[in-house]
């Protein structure tokens, strides 16, 4: 597809500080528009205990990503000031759409989606949350998946555990499963038209990380027929977008396409959201500059792998589901940041080593880059991009791309 549609007007956006639901919320409102779909898509962020709204607005580096995929971002602070030290209310496994913080993130979205100058298309609106925002992300997806095409978990609990469950793994893959699909109800259908990345840092110890491939296993066992049963794509984790990015990704597909991306970072991010920025986040921010950078790679991901639009394809397109594209590996510079906990009193950390098939299925594709997130040949997957766009402000480009069915569920409330 032609590069215009991406890069959109040279002009810049820029942050506003919004009442929305009784929250106070940090929207980003690009210029440009999605290359899926219709208009814009919509990523709330969702921050973590003692975190605030506005250290992931000035250190998240959220505006590229926004800019380059056409995405409004939106980055509430938690209603009242959270359960506790700031926390969204994902604890245990009993949750509706109006139950705790669930009531004002819909409405919010609501006030959104009528903003007729924001554009945003029902269809591709995602959920982001780092740590108990990870938890929260879980919940939303789970109670609204006709609302959620996309869910994103960094550093974040499995659904359905508690406040004493941060630093051991407490739950499976399959429990946490039919806690979500008991909350979707009469929704479930819609889980099978959703996409999500789960990400953990070795050096995170402040929540397991274990729990994240526990939470891929959960996502898998409800968007398709179980991770055992998915195709294992290996992912080339240093050609993501970020700074050095480093660690092992694995790409689960079904029929449809990849619905789930689990990634096990080595940058030494800690526990905090991995902005890529290769600048190091302010004290107490609990925003680091190494590695991944997780707002670009998520906006690239869903538009790629959102059930319910027809597929981004920034260069070229695939056959039978192959992999043909990857994205230039991004900066290489930077220290990190904050790595401190935010959810516990015991930094005693957990299990490092993530349980689940992680290794690549039969016939699996393995995921490299190319230049300038340029499509790279199936038959030279390490040769240079060709026929790629050069986004402004963009890191680089996600690894992978699938053909995805069009499925045309849209968004009922």
């Amino acid at each position: 597809m032609s590069c215009v549609g991406l890069i959109g007007s040279n002009a810049r956006a820029d942050w506003a500080t919004e009442t929305l639901a009784g929250m106070t919320v940090e929207v980003y409102t690009p210029d440009s528009a999605s290359p899926v779909g219709s208009g814009r898509a919509l990523m709330l962020v969702l921050h973590g205990c003692t975190q605030q709204a506005s250290a992931l607005r000035t250190e998240g580096n959220l505006e590229a990503a926004a800019d380059a995929m056409g995405v409004v971002m939106a980055v509430p602070n938690v209603p009242g000031g959270g359960v506790v030290a700031g926390c969204w209310d994902y604890y245990g496994a009993s949750h509706s759409r109006t139950s705790g913080h669930n009531g004002p993130v819909l409405d919010m979205v609501d006030d959104l989606l009528d903003d007729a100058a924001l554009d945003i298309d029902p269809d591709q609106i995602y959920v982001v949350g780092f740590s108990s925002g990870g938890g929260q992300a879980q919940v939303l997806g789970c109670v609204a998946p006709d609302v959620f095409a996309g869910i994103g978990v960094v550093a974040g609990p499995t659904l359905g555990t508690g406040v004493a469950d941060i630093a051991m793994v407490a739950t499976s893959a399959g429990q946490a499963a039919t806690v979500c699909e008991q909350l979707a109800g009469e929704y479930s259908p819609h889980l099978q038209t959703q996409a999500a990345i789960t990400f953990a840092d070795s050096a995170d110890f402040t929540v397991s990380t274990g729990y994240n491939a526990v939470n891929a296993g959960m996502f898998a066992a409800v968007m398709s027929d179980g991770i055992e049963a998915m195709q294992a794509e290996a992912i080339d984790f240093a050609s993501l977008p970020g700074s050095a990015p480093a660690g092992v990704g694995t790409a689960y597909a079904d029929a449809s396409g990849v619905r789930v991306a689990l990634l096990d970072s080595t940058s030494g991010v800690g526990h905090a959201w991995p902005s890529g920025s290769g600048m190091a986040g302010g004290l107490l921010s609990y925003v680091n500059g190494n590695g991944l950078d997780m707002g670009q790679y998520a906006a690239e991901f869903f538009a790629m792998h959102n059930p319910r639009v027809d597929a981004w394809d920034p260069g070229g397109t695939g056959s039978g589901g192959e992999t043909d594209s990857g994205g230039s590996g991004g900066e290489s510079m930077g220290s990190g940041g904050s790595s401190g906990g935010d959810d516990s009193s015991d930094p005693s950390g957990g299990d490092s080593s993530p349980s689940g098939d992680s290794g690549a299925g039969s016939g699996a594709t393995t995921i490299t880059g190319g230049t300038n997130g340029g499509v790279t040949g199936a038959d030279d997957p390490t040769g240079p991009g060709l026929g790629g766009c050069s986004v402004p402000g963009s890191r680089g480009s996600a690894a992978g791309l699938w053909l995805l069915t069009l499925l045309g569920l849209r968004r009922r409330r």
